[in-house]
């Protein structure tokens, strides 16, 4: 594919497809991608790798530029972060085996908070959470699961059931999911930082610097939560730190519940050049 003027393109590059909580399949993203005139996409599933093989082959039919990436899910001082990381290796052991860890310990997780419920005469099995929409049974699908079978009302020990299913285990830190994404052959993004601790949207550059320090490449600026003091705010720690500046819709399909529509950020084609430029220069 031709490289496009800059300046005439959009590129998405945070989307999510059935193997994780999209609602969309790979192909469909990619045919969507096409409907939007969107000249680069990124593929970007919470923690799992098997949407990126159907998505490059239909990329490649279409026209698309595709960039295989994956977002995931790792802890960051007792907080939930998610970490983009884009241009990755999806055969890379590495990184493959710290996923199919973090399944293992989330199955763990997954069966004590059954068994919970099973002793509290309030029992889910895991057939209420095939339908729910995550990556693999977690304690998000636990969580909702509860809600939609009543567990709060049924339950004397409701409340402590529900914190226990919400506290999902991560199989590795920030730090950490930086090096498996740089160790895929990839560049690390954090993702959404506007919503990386609750009611504090603007996070000042020395508090995100240590992630700098660990090896971030960059910062999601242009996204669905983020209004137009957001974008600014990102943009300039991005500079103070030296970090590239990506972004995407967080699209999940027609139905997303913050309205998120792919495309629908604008993402300049010049960021998805630099991107390139920077795996090129280390590969």
């Amino acid at each position: 594919m031709t490289s496009p003027a800059a300046h005439d393109c959009y590129v998405d590059l945070h989307l999510h497809t059935t193997w994780s909580d999209g609602r969309w399949t790979p192909r469909r993203v990619v045919e969507e991608a096409v409907t939007a005139n969107l000249a680069a996409i990124a593929i970007t599933d919470h923690d799992v790798l098997g949407g990126l093989a159907e998505a490059q082959t239909a990329a490649a039919e279409h026209g698309v530029a595709l960039l295989p990436g994956i977002e995931l899910t790792a802890d960051w001082h007792g907080r939930t972060v998610h970490m983009l990381g884009y241009g990755i290796d999806p055969a890379n052991e590495r990184l493959v085996a710290a996923l199919d860890r973090g399944r293992e310990i989330m199955a763990t997780h997954v069966d004590a908070v059954l068994a919970a419920l099973e002793a509290a005469g309030t029992p889910l099995t895991l057939d209420h959470l095939k339908g729910i929409r995550t990556r693999y049974a977690s304690g998000a699908a636990l969580v909702l699961a509860m809600v939609q079978q009543g567990v709060l009302r049924k339950a004397k020990n409701g409340a402590s059931l529900l914190k226990l299913a919400s506290q999902e285990p991560r199989a590795y830190t920030a730090a950490e999911a930086i090096d498996l994404i740089h160790a895929a052959g990839g560049l690390a993004v954090l993702a959404h930082p506007a919503r990386t601790i609750k009611n504090r949207p603007h996070l000042p550059a020395d508090e995100l610097r240590p992630l700098a320090d660990a090896g971030l490449d960059g910062i999601e600026v242009w996204q669905i939560i983020h209004r137009p003091r957001e974008r600014e705010h990102y943009a300039a720690v991005a500079d103070e730190l030296g970090l590239l500046v990506t972004g995407g819709s967080d699209c999940h399909g027609p139905r997303s519940k913050d309205g998120a529509r792919i495309g629908s950020q604008q993402v300049p084609y010049a960021v998805y050049e630099l991107l390139l430029e920077r795996l090129t220069a280390h590969p």
